[in-house]
């Protein structure tokens, strides 16, 4: 992130929030009956007017390294599982109750929107895409979407295991040429899982792995980290920087525009090809990605445009890419740090699939204790740590809270997935045995929402665990996986949970096995 001055951002707030002050109130309306009626949410205490100090606090603490998950975690546990970090005039409520995360995603859905600032947060970025998109337009998206990302889609792991390849040739050259040396994993899970993400979705690789410094995943690393502040700092148009996000956001359109360009291409040949009665291929025709399968939708003579496309694939190479390599990244985190939890997956791999064959999607759900630590990692280190919405109308949360209209409104997986009220007094302890078949009746729904809920519930969760499953598996197939002495990892959540310091291990090869 650009530096931000102090003095700037302490005269644009004072300047903005006294603004603010006298807009809010010249504006307020007297209290309806149903907040009347409703728990006020607690606030924590400030000191300075119009709550300078509580956003000078965050946004500074934030900009000098401070663990704001943890931060806001103990806020919660200060003052409950409802609170609102209302700053510079405006309420943001936070919620970590199962009960609520339930109202809000599910049972009263439709009342918690994304919203008009959460969009212009996003917008350049990603457009109308599905992940900030609203109603109808959301409603569309998804029903289009969905057939792509059904089980029988990705059956078949050949993709998934081409990527892996890829990615042992780049961790047997570390090991070859830098030996005994730790390696920054979660820098790689970066680059193969943008490289298996843009062929699912696109059919062609950006190729991350051979090249690091691509300039397409320097623009889209970019546009995310800028995206991030948006959010943290209130007056983000006037200090976040724009002049350079546009000029990546332009890198990332000409890559993903030269695809969809290229993928209409070949559709109208093949098209040609069908009617002259060259056409080569039995039955219908295959779509094997989410690109082939849009370009296949018609309705009424209707062909989704190519901003359309742009947008909706950027939104998913974002969701596909980051949270299976926050999740595959934690996981080499936290099992490097638990030997008895490695050794169970070693026994586990070596009983279900082997040292030397590439398992298969039939063997995922085989391999249950492996699936028990996926859990347990998605648990204490869920990629989206926080989500937001926005009120459509007033309400009331279960547990009595009163939520005003148009109010951001922000679940925290991370603060409820560790909260000892639901999970016991070991919930910060990595226990991979919660989930096994003795414990896990007492996980209730809404207390484990790493992929979210309800009607917005991730469509990719499916396709996280299976690339998660078998890459686990080939790297303890072929690999001896230790810490890195000395290495602590430094969490922070931008859009999606990874550490500021990479997650450094140490490999070494186990056995001969096969070539990739």
């Amino acid at each position: 992130m650009p530096s931000l001055s102090p003095a700037t951002f302490l005269a644009s707030t004072i300047a903005a929030t006294t603004l603010a002050y006298a807009f809010k109130q010249s504006t307020r309306k007297p209290k309806t009956e149903l907040e009347k009626n409703s728990i006020p949410i607690p606030v924590p205490r400030t000191y300075l007017p119009f709550q300078i100090d509580a956003a000078l606090i965050y946004v500074l603490s934030t900009l000098a390294g401070a663990d704001e998950l943890e931060v806001l975690r103990k806020i919660a546990l200060e003052l409950g599982n409802t609170v609102n970090l209302r700053g510079l005039n405006q309420d943001f409520i936070i919620v970590t109750e199962p009960s609520s995360i339930q109202h809000i995603l599910a049972k009263h859905q439709p009342n918690y929107e994304k919203g008009p600032e959460f969009n212009a947060i996003f917008h350049e970025f990603l457009g109308s895409g599905i992940f900030n998109a609203d109603g109808d337009t959301w409603k569309t998206q998804r029903q289009l979407a969905r057939p792509h990302f059904q089980t029988s889609e990705f059956k078949d792991a050949a993709l998934i295991n081409k990527h892996v390849n890829q990615l042992i040739k780049v961790l047997d050259r570390h090991i070859d040429t830098s030996p005994d040396t730790p390696l920054n994993i979660q820098n790689i899970f970066c680059r193969f899982t943008l490289d298996e993400a843009s062929e699912f979705l696109f059919g062609e690789t950006v190729n991350a792995l051979e090249k690091e410094h691509s300039e397409f995943s320097r623009a889209f690393n970019y546009a995310q980290t800028i995206t991030a502040w948006r959010f943290r700092v209130p007056i983000w148009r006037l200090l976040v920087p724009k002049r350079r996000f546009l000029r990546e956001i332009k890198v990332l359109d000409n890559f993903v525009y030269k695809i969809i360009d290229n993928a209409i291409a070949r559709k109208e040949e093949r098209l040609a090809e069908k009617a002259s009665g060259e056409d080569n291929e039995d039955g219908e025709e295959k779509h094997a990605t989410l690109l082939d399968h849009f370009l296949s939708y018609q309705k009424e003579n209707e062909v989704l445009s190519k901003t359309y496309l742009r947008d909706m694939l950027l939104n998913f190479l974002i969701a596909g890419r980051d949270t299976t390599a926050s999740l595959l990244s934690f996981t080499m985190l936290h099992i490097t740090q638990h030997p008895k939890v490695l050794e169970r997956l070693h026994h586990e791999v070596e009983q279900v699939v082997g040292l030397d064959r590439e398992p298969e999607y039939d063997d995922v759900k085989k391999l249950k204790y492996q699936r028990q630590v996926l859990n347990e990692v998605l648990r204490l280190c869920p990629p989206v740590p926080f989500n937001m919405r926005q009120s459509v109308e007033e309400d009331v949360l279960p547990n009595g809270y009163y939520i005003p209209p148009k109010t951001p409104v922000c679940y925290s997986a991370y603060t409820t997935h560790r909260m000892t009220e639901y999970w016991g007094e070991d919930a910060l302890e990595f226990d991979p045995d919660r989930w096994g078949p003795d414990r896990v009746s007492s996980i209730k729904p809404f207390m484990f929402v790493p992929f979210h809920a309800g009607p917005r519930i991730c469509l990719g969760q499916n396709l996280a665990y299976t690339t998660a499953h078998l890459t686990l598996t080939r790297l303890l197939q072929r690999y001896e996986i230790k810490a890195a002495p000395g290495f602590k990892a430094d969490p922070f959540g931008d859009i999606v949970l990874f550490s500021r310091n990479g997650v450094e291990v140490v490999l070494r090869k186990r056995t001969p096995t096969s070539e990739p």
